[in-house]
């Protein structure tokens, strides 16, 4: 999988509930800054950002992960 795919998810996750970055990073516990550097650098989150992430939108890796392999199509 693609780091564009995972971050794509990331997006579309987000944008569903209408939460901007800022709002992911309370959510989620990370630092705005940390997900904002995904995006500008093109950086995989960590598998520990990635279950904080899936925490903060109610999903399961097992269930963000193939809607992130969706974002191929």
């Amino acid at each position: 999988m693609q780091v564009k795919d995972i971050l794509s998810a990331i997006t579309t996750y987000r944008e569903e509930r209408g939460w901007t970055e800022y709002q992911l990073a309370e959510r989620s516990g990370l630092p705005q800054s940390t997900i904002s550097s995904w995006y500008q650098k093109g950086m995989t989150p960590s598998f520990s950002s990635l279950e904080k992430i899936c925490d903060a939108f109610g999903l399961t890796l097992s269930q963000f992960l193939p809607a992130a392999r969706h974002c191929l199509l």
